[in-house]
């Protein structure tokens, strides 16, 4: 498997500069206590079952006989030691070796749901930096940010997965994926969405997920030292109301992509729609002079992403339109939380990873993407139906400092040998049933 970027860690806790593509390997190695399934439903993994209090503040969970990798079982003293690390905020008791409670600040009727995000999954740390887990693979050769060797694990407690390995070369270019393509040396390739448009007159087996990662523009608080003001609120508005998703979506992502006015896309919540689209240039030329704003505006993009470069120039001249001058630029640095806190840019341009197919989750993990104050973000852990869910993102967008663009389709390429390939609506690859015609 080729991917387009360097991961350089396979630990969940640690910020990574291309979170979808590492949680692709991680999620062969490393389990959570529970799943979403292709429908959107939490499902036992290593948790077998769980029952929350009256209040719905206290969940208690069993777990399932399993055990690491290494030999040794997943009980729940291990388990609360995976969590605390990865939420200290949550008091967790260990009720016997195979049950445990955790115990939330407020109500919190979709724990079940949130515990399915990779950042909880369930990973024992001996001390020496490995990492150990209960996948249905294990590392068998660990080369960062150029290739890791994923063998089978004979001794997973769901069964053995099919495949016996799984090579995965990272950073490979344009030039390169078509030339292994031609070759038919490899058997599956992450794609870029205009790599996709490279090979459309061509007969090579591409995938497309549904449109699920989000492309938003976030503006910052400060630059770095808090040498720069934030933004004025209605020049954000303008910029938001100058933008032409549409067209955006349409010609730039050749259709791959939908216009986006929510975090989370229509397919998920069904609510979507009522995030109305206010491509209004003339309004936005009103709020600009009302602002009597007159600066330029620096707008920075992931560097090495062709897409996010093309996305990034079409909105400056919305907004040239508009009478607001955006000046884009690349940057190795804006796709980390830390790298934007000392960013000097006024925005920045992110591609966020739809991380599970339960929007109540979704939600949670692109708050804390986004790097959102907790007193916004913390009414999503209480929220408990659609509605609930539907005013947390409008408080998130209110006043404009997070811009959705667009939702991203996720694209591989497939060697016509690779068979029983599954890719989930948000992009994550289901591999334990994958397999490879032999050379005839």
């Amino acid at each position: 498997m080729l991917l387009q970027h360097k991961i350089t860690s396979l630990d969940p806790l640690v910020e990574t500069d291309y979170p979808a593509e590492r949680d692709k390997l991680t999620q062969l190695l490393f389990e959570t206590l529970t799943q979403i399934d292709s429908q959107g439903l939490v499902r036992p993994l290593l948790a077998s079952s769980w029952q929350p209090d009256a209040n719905q503040r206290v969940w208690q969970f069993q777990l399932r006989l399993a055990s690491f990798e290494d030999g040794s079982v997943i009980n729940s003293a291990a388990v609360a030691v995976a969590l605390r690390s990865a939420n200290p905020d949550w008091k967790i008791v260990v009720i016997n070796r195979q049950a445990f409670s955790i115990e939330t600040p407020v109500a919190s009727p979709h724990l079940p749901e949130m515990l399915s995000l990779p950042k909880f999954a369930i990973v024992k740390r001996p001390g020496d930096n490995s990492l150990i887990g209960s996948g249905p693979y294990k590392v068998g050769q660990w080369q960062p940010g150029e290739r890791a060797l994923l063998v089978a694990n004979d001794d997973y407690w769901g069964g053995r997965p099919y495949p016996d390995a799984i090579e995965v070369q990272m950073g490979a270019s344009l030039r390169e994926h078509l030339l292994e393509h031609n070759l038919g040396r490899d058997h599956a390739a992450e794609l870029n969405l205009d790599q996709v448009h490279a090979l459309d007159q061509t007969s090579q087996n591409v995938i497309l997920s549904r449109p699920a990662e989000l492309m938003v523009i976030v503006f910052l608080q400060s630059g770095k030292a808090g040498a720069k003001k934030p933004l004025d609120p209605r020049v954000r508005e303008a910029i938001a109301d100058a933008m032409n998703r549409s067209a955006i979506s349409n010609v730039l992502l050749q259709k791959r992509g939908v216009p986006a006015t929510a975090l989370l896309p229509q397919w998920l919540t069904g609510y979507e729609f009522m995030f109305p689209d206010n491509n209004n240039p003339e309004q936005a030329r009103k709020l600009r002079a009302e602002a009597g704003f007159f600066a330029t505006v620096s707008l920075a993009y992931d560097f090495s992403d062709p897409v996010s470069k093309m996305v990034a120039e079409r909105i400056a001249v919305d907004a040239h339109e508009a009478g607001i001058t955006v000046q884009p630029f690349g940057d190795p640095h804006i796709n980390t939380r830390a790298g934007r806190r000392t960013a000097t840019a006024d925005a920045v341009l992110l591609r966020l990873p739809l991380r599970a197919l339960n929007p109540f989750a979704a939600l949670e993990s692109i708050a804390e993407d986004l790097d959102l104050p907790q007193e916004t973000t913390s009414p999503i852990l209480n929220a408990g139906r659609p509605d609930e869910l539907l005013a947390v993102e409008r408080k998130m967008l209110e006043d404009n400092r997070v811009v959705p663009v667009a939702h991203l389709s996720q694209a591989v390429w497939l060697n016509s040998a690779v068979h029983n390939w599954q890719q989930l609506a948000n992009g994550d690859w289901s591999l334990a049933q994958v397999w490879v015609e032999g050379s005839k």
